[in-house]
């Protein structure tokens, strides 16, 4: 069996033959939808950078335990064969690019006992453009199943949940994801301040490559050839296939384990006809709005 962050953490150096330092030295954090994406790709086209396939495995985040099960990786077995090859082994920085370690209570306390001088690029945007974006990624998630987004706050700030099954009740307290500068100072509580590096997503909008240049710095990277610094991963797009989409991520209980590996394989194949077939399930759609007195109330 593999080492599991609820069980006994092993050895530093070691667990069972096996370096534990090995794994992710660099993280990036905060909510979806707040440039993490670009930031991981720019980086992960660095020569001296490997990123895991898939960007987000959930590992470290323990007290998001069905949400690290959701997307199979929640063994030390699983998470150490994202970074078993020898490009990784070679590579300056290995990064994990999960956003939910922001807020949950364990994750980066964990990563650093367990990881030898961890970085952190904590990514974060106006916290009302966040929670208006973050809605809609828990819509597409599945954790959410009120697509007006003053109907979700209000419910969230009763301290009701979804009608839906979230895959755990505080993906979808929205207040509490708003407040990222709580978030960012629980962080800083336990990793130094040099080991941190803040980018707002709005800074990377008006100039991309003076972001990429102080981030390629910050952990000593060649900054030239500049990687593609386009927008990834924008919040226009809807299941194509409603159906079929419940079916691959909230499967029936006997369904269950054989659509999780499904679902991991696709996720980490490099097969191009699976990725256009993942492209092909999703549909334009709008960007989320919000009405001014909405706008107003969460700003206040």
């Amino acid at each position: 069996m593999g080492w599991s962050i609820d069980d006994p953490v092993p050895d530093r150096a070691s667990s069972g033959g096996a370096s534990v330092t090995a794994l992710a030295n660099l993280f990036v954090v905060g909510a979806p939808k707040c440039g993490t994406t670009s930031v991981a790709g720019w980086l992960a086209g660095h020569p001296d950078v490997y990123w895991s396939v898939p960007k987000e495995p959930y590992f470290w985040a323990a007290d998001l335990p069905r949400q690290r099960a959701h997307y199979g990786f929640s063994t030390l077995e699983s998470y150490r064969g994202l970074y078993a090859s020898d490009e990784a082994a070679a590579a300056t920085y290995r990064g994990d690019g999960s956003t939910t370690y922001l807020y949950s209570d364990v994750a980066i306390p964990d990563i650093c006992a367990h990881v030898e001088d961890p970085r952190f690029v904590v990514c974060v945007r106006n916290p009302v453009e966040l929670v208006a974006s973050y809605h809609r990624t828990q819509v597409v998630a599945l954790n959410e199943d009120e697509p007006d987004l003053a109907a979700a706050w209000h419910r969230s700030l009763r301290g009701e949940l979804p009608g839906c099954d979230p895959l755990d009740p505080r993906l979808v307290d929205y207040p509490r994801i708003g407040r990222v500068g709580a978030a960012l100072s629980r962080m800083l509580a336990t990793v130094p301040a040099s080991s941190v590096h803040v980018v707002l997503v709005d800074d990377l909008r008006a100039d991309a490559e003076a972001q990429w240049r102080r981030l390629a710095g910050w952990l000593d990277l060649a900054a030239d050839p500049l990687p593609e610094l386009g927008v990834s991963n924008p919040s226009t797009k809807a299941h194509r296939f409603p159906a079929l989409r419940r079916l691959t991520h909230r499967p029936p209980p006997v369904l269950a384990p054989v659509v999780r590996r499904a679902r991991q394989w696709a996720r980490t194949t490099d097969l191009a006809a699976v990725h256009a077939a993942k492209r092909s399930m999703w549909r334009p759609d709008e960007r989320p709005q919000m009405s001014p007195d909405l706008r107003a109330e969460l700003t206040e």
